[in-house]
């Protein structure tokens, strides 16, 4: 628990769209990220993975990108109204039999410690509270169409309320900075922006290959079903 006024930073992404491609470079702008911090790190996708012209994701029925992103150490996948999978209960279901990573989604809430921080993560503050569990921090993750950060405490519970603001455009890397001490007022958020693009940055190569493989997989799911449009 939590013994002196530590400063939490959350790296997350939103709205990847089905771009398997992107995943290498992303690790890598999400490493260099990471050496610039020098407390815990949180790292959580805030949804939109896949889009519905997305050969990967029609080919895999949307579980592909998690499974390739499962790789990257994400400590939670939220899957929201915005995402196919939400109406999809029973490949949620299944999707959490393959991946390592928790869901932050729908009744499903994870557990992560960093540094001696215990911090809860769901879609919504009453799975939190239900039932109510020693925590440092109660985390709630959205996506909706503008970035925010909320952040409240009763001295007792601290609940930071994450929203990443992504607007159906390009997709989301963005970075939080909150502070949460043993004294009033307990949480205090620093700062939350966006960061620059990985486009140019060498891919990461485990990532790459783990890539090459969730393709390779989908290519034969395809061969199942039929040709499908490969270039999205």
């Amino acid at each position: 628990m939590l013994a002196e006024a530590t400063t939490l930073t959350l790296l997350y992404t939103a709205g990847l769209g089905g771009r398997l491609e992107l995943l290498p470079r992303l690790m890598t702008r999400i490493r260099v990220e990471k050496t610039t911090i020098k407390g815990p790190v949180l790292l959580v996708d805030l949804g939109c993975s896949c889009e519905a012209d997305s050969w990967i994701c029609e080919a895999t029925d949307g579980r592909g990108m998690l499974v390739a992103m499962d790789a990257m150490g994400y400590d939670a996948f939220h899957i929201g109204p915005a995402d196919a999978l939400y109406r999809k209960p029973a490949t949620v279901q299944q999707l959490r039999q393959v991946i390592q990573t928790p869901l932050a989604a729908g009744p499903w809430s994870a557990r992560v410690t960093r540094k001696r921080l215990v911090i809860r993560l769901a879609a919504r503050l009453d799975v939190l509270l239900s039932p109510v569990e020693d925590a440092d921090l109660l985390l709630v993750l959205q996506l909706g169409n503008f970035p925010r950060a909320d952040v409240e405490s009763d001295g007792t519970v601290r609940i930071l309320t994450l929203d990443g603001g992504w607007v159906n455009s390009e997709p989301l890397l963005g970075r939080l900075d909150v502070t949460l001490t043993t004294e009033t007022p307990y949480i205090a958020l620093v700062s939350q922006r966006q960061l620059e693009s990985p486009d140019k940055l060498t891919p990461d190569s485990s990532i790459a290959e783990i890539v090459e493989f969730v393709r390779s997989e989908a290519q034969v799911a395809t061969r199942k079903r039929g040709p499908i449009d490969q270039t999205g």
